[in-house]
């Protein structure tokens, strides 16, 4: 596994409860997050089937599944603990985003939110291509990337723990979404909760 792989498992696992308070108090009606993730909601169909690549403690699932069945897939054993119980009728994976693997067109949606940061960028490509082979015809898929060129950023004090992050450019990524196949409805760079992040809704 890679090393920053890794260090973003162990240190989710040690913040996980941390994490979620602050993303509970930080993405509230007047954030950018809220209007994106509603218009996301918007076009999952009733009864449908929604991947969460990275769902954290489950926060994103537990909406998603007002809607439609979900796939609640992360890395972190101590994140899932507290997804199983914000997300309780969410299907739980433990696996790497980089490495996971799901039948062709089985999803009406992929959402990730602040997740494929945490995955080395050299494998972007890749995680892109698998995400638009699990998308049925006209499915959507809808999240956050990075703004700027970082192989990677470490913090060793992130509300308590190490983490990394990785990520390419703008203007990389949205050739990135081009190459695996995407149709590409939105790629905006926008700043909300405090950060720069380039918000994604493409279809396959």
């Amino acid at each position: 596994m890679d090393e920053l792989h890794d260090r973003v498992e162990r240190g989710y696992d040690a913040i996980a409860e941390r994490y979620a308070d602050h993303t509970r108090a930080n993405r509230g009606p007047e954030t950018y997050f809220r209007s994106f993730l509603d218009r996301v909601v918007a076009r999952i169909p009733r009864g449908g089937r929604v991947l969460d690549l990275g769902c954290g403690a489950g926060l994103i699932s537990s909406e998603l599944l007002r809607t439609a069945d979900v796939v609640a897939l992360d890395r972190s054993a101590g994140q899932l603990s507290l997804a199983r119980v914000n997300a309780p009728r969410a299907l739980l994976v433990r696996a790497d985003m980089a490495e996971a693997a799901f039948r062709p067109a089985s999803f009406d949606a992929v959402v990730a939110f602040w997740t494929l940061i945490h995955v080395q960028r050299d494998r972007h490509a890749s995680v892109l291509s698998s995400v638009r082979s699990w998308l049925r015809p006209g499915g959507v898929f809808a999240g956050t990337f990075g703004t700027s060129d970082s192989p990677e950023d470490l913090v060793e004090d992130f509300f308590g723990a190490p983490m990394s992050w990785s990520h390419f450019d703008a203007e990389t990524t949205r050739r990135l979404l081009d190459e695996a196949g995407f149709h590409v409805e939105q790629a905006d760079e926008v700043f909300d909760e405090g950060e720069w992040a380039l918000w994604v809704v493409a279809t396959a």
